[in-house]
């Protein structure tokens, strides 16, 4: 009993260490956006704040490149999310619960694409988009995400799972397929809807190589790019650059609060076991 005790401490212990440790360089950013310029200019680090202000969140809205930005990454991941979780869901029932010829090559070809470095597409993605005439515009970051092959994965592990008994019961009843899909696989799919939404929200909201080679119009640039602007539009202004970057994590932040109990049960349990 005792050494289980010891072992419970020191496992608590060294949680509560690597915790900290993540926690540090957000709290130093919280600070720093809450400091005059006063605070600031001291040649000492002080990870404490001696008079918080939010003047810094007053100049970076007057400044009006993040709240428009903000506005454009928003309407950029809810399209993309709502999208993902409706065509990886579809996909992934399909591959779960159909057979249909070819079924398990293509979604071994799909797993393939998994495996392919992101960076080495950027070029021939620029150059099919520019093809498509979609350069400057939000499509590139909305249309190929919608059915991404980790978000088909993903869906498929989790609907496999769901007793094939409710389906075929759904089926003797006379539901069609687009009504077991939602009577029946999105209500027992929270868990993975839920998941996939803020992994794909965080994606999206993140995203910062895509928008910067697509986009070429400062109004419809997205929040990740106007925050690395930050720096040479206000040079010196640490608190401005900082209240820029927590604008930013702001919104995932809630939304992984929010849902981080479905998280934890979509990634613990990968779906339902059949008795």
């Amino acid at each position: 009993m005792k050494r289980g005790r010891g072992e419970y401490a020191v496992t608590y212990l060294v949680l509560t260490v690597g915790a900290l440790v993540m926690a540090l360089p957000f709290y130093y950013m919280l600070i720093t956006s809450l400091k005059s310029m006063t605070e600031i200019s001291q040649p000492t680090l002080d990870l404490l704040v001696r008079r918080p202000t939010l003047q810094p969140y007053r100049d970076l809205i007057d400044a009006g490149l993040v709240v428009r930005a903000s506005w454009n990454s928003l309407i950029v991941s809810a399209l993309l999310t709502g999208g993902s979780m409706l065509f990886c869901t579809l996909a992934g029932y399909a591959f779960a619960k159909h057979r249909f010829p070819g079924r398990d090559l293509l979604f071994l070809a799909l797993l393939a694409t998994m495996m392919i470095p992101g960076t080495v597409l950027l070029v021939p993605s620029f150059l099919l988009f520019r093809d498509f005439g979609w350069l400057d515009t939000w499509l590139p970051l909305i249309i190929p995400g919608l059915a991404g092959a980790f978000g088909v994965f993903l869906a498929r592990q989790f609907i496999e799972r769901i007793p094939d008994s409710l389906i075929e019961s759904a089926r003797l009843e006379g539901f069609s397929e687009w009504r077991i899909f939602a009577s029946i696989i999105l209500p027992l799919s929270k868990p993975l809807l839920a998941t996939l939404g803020i992994l794909t929200f965080l994606g999206s909201w993140n995203s910062f190589v895509g928008p910067l080679i697509i986009l070429l119009d400062e109004k419809k640039f997205t929040l990740p790019l106007v925050v690395a602007m930050l720096q040479g539009r206000f040079p010196g202004k640490d608190n401005m650059q900082m209240a820029g970057a927590m604008v930013s994590i702001l919104p995932v932040l809630i939304l992984f609060f929010l849902f981080q109990r479905q998280i934890v049960q979509s990634l613990a349990t990968s779906g339902l076991k059949e008795d």
